[in-house]
């Protein structure tokens, strides 16, 4: 399906925009830091100071983005663990008893009381079908099911999955990115319902082989969504574009590239990092108070409004 393609490509285009910023970014604030710390008790003496009479928008440019750039490394790499972690649980979770070629295709065959059928594997893809859905499905039912499947692993969905959900976990603060992941994922679904009807010609069959799974809780599945069967009944899927947040999502990119440049030429030659660790102190002291009264003041607010 050309629109769950679409949906891929430009969650790659904003993610490698914002990527590239990132880094961008990051390769700007080393420039301009000298990783050496100055004494200790200069830090202290300087964080007992609310002005900051040193502080240069250069200074504010470069500490953002350095901060920036680590954030999104350590979220990154922590999605990418999750997600391998994750996947290594359910295989271990799922008792393999057989393989079979089945629809032209190596299924493998797992132990359960409820009608599964998935995709997993990043780098190899598999099929998995649960036992019962063997006996429960006729035929063409089954073999309907796996070429949903089949289109799957062709189309490598488990691993373009992935890797924009480590592009929304890192890059968070473009909005687009987690809708369009979501999105891409749903009509990835109906990519597949269309290759399945295709195999068997008959939507009437696929339909009917849905109606035997549970609601995709098994960690990277969907549930029958009402989309796939409004698609299955011939309503074409609604593209949805949310404008506002993709809007946005351009504004942020281009306002990441306008502080890299800023950075870039507007930044001293070298700061020390005990200097900016030093200005993050004292932002933080200006800011944590103000932020600690309004959170208070909201606090306090919802505690009148539950006593009225």
């Amino acid at each position: 399906m050309r629109s769950a393609r679409a949906f891929f490509r430009l969650n790659l285009a904003f993610g490698a925009l914002g990527a590239l910023g990132t880094l961008g970014g990051s390769v700007v604030a080393l420039q301009h830091v000298r990783l050496t710390f100055g004494p200790v008790h200069g830090w202290l003496l300087t964080c007992g100071h609310f002005l900051l009479p040193h502080l240069t928008l250069g200074h504010v440019a470069v500490l953002g983005l350095g901060l920036l750039g680590a954030a999104a490394l350590v979220r990154g790499v922590r999605s990418a663990t999750r997600q391998v972690r994750a996947t290594r649980r359910t295989l271990r979770a799922i008792t393999v008893t057989a393989e079979h070629e089945l629809a032209g295709e190596r299924v493998l065959i797992i132990a359960g009381t409820t009608s599964q059928a998935f995709c997993m594997g990043v780098v190899r893809p598999r099929i998995y079908l649960s036992r019962i859905v063997l006996e429960r499905l006729g035929t063409s039912e089954l073999h309907a099911v796996i070429a949903h499947e089949a289109h799957h692993a062709r189309h490598r969905d488990p691993l373009r999955l992935a890797v924009l959900s480590v592009m929304a976990d890192a890059l968070f603060f473009l909005p687009a990115l987690t809708w369009l992941r979501r999105r891409y994922q749903e009509l990835a679904e109906v990519a597949a319902d269309e290759a399945a009807v295709t195999a068997v010609k008959s939507t009437a069959t696929l339909a009917a082989a849905l109606l035997q799974f549970d609601d995709g809780s098994v960690a990277g599945t969907v549930g029958v969504a009402a989309e796939r069967v409004d698609h299955l009944l011939g309503v074409p899927p609604h593209l949805r574009w949310p404008v506002s947040m993709l809007a946005g999502t351009v504004a942020i990119v281009g306002g990441l590239f306008a502080v890299v440049l800023l950075a870039g030429s507007a930044a001293p030659g070298r700061v020390s990092l005990s200097a900016l660790a030093m200005q993050s102190c004292m932002i933080a002291m200006v800011l944590v108070p103000l932020l600690l009264g309004a959170s208070l003041a909201i606090a306090g607010r919802r505690v009148l409004a539950t006593n009225r």
